[in-house]
């Protein structure tokens, strides 16, 4: 089951990710690159504020590691260790629900930024164009 937290909270969470991230790579000194240590995913969609269905259903059928900020008609989803495919599984099981009107951006690291910041303004962007949002207030 994921965490909701205060959307204050969404910048702080997402650097903070960024650096264990690094520590966990730098601790393991692995000789192989593992993809999942560098994955952090930011998965944007649109909800209705008077049904709290989506996020419901959203914060029931997740990982205790995925975080969840929800910012006026927009639930941001912090998806540790999930690249975009994890992100589109998630749409679908959704979609399956709810039906194919669900709207959404998905920002992934390191395809979309690949420290905090360049994630965050990516995302930002994304959810501009596909969902009609300014979240310049993250």
């Amino acid at each position: 089951m994921g965490i909701l937290f205060d959307k204050k909270d969404f910048l702080p969470l997402v650097g903070y990710s960024f650096s264990l991230l690094g520590r966990i790579n730098r601790e393991l000194n692995l000789a192989e690159d593992i993809n999942i240590l560098r994955n952090i995913t930011l998965l944007g969609i649109r909800i209705d504020r008077k049904d709290d269905s989506i996020l419901k259903a959203l914060v029931d059928s997740t990982r205790a590691s995925d975080a969840f900020f929800v910012f006026d008609d927009l639930v941001v989803l912090l998806l540790f260790g999930t690249n975009k495919e994890g992100a589109i599984h998630i749409i679908n099981e959704l979609k399956e629900f709810f039906g194919d009107s669900i709207l959404y951006a998905i920002a992934t690291s390191p395809e979309d930024g690949i420290d905090a910041s360049s994630l965050i303004e990516n995302f930002r962007g994304l959810v501009k164009l596909k969902l009609s949002l300014d979240i310049y207030d993250l």
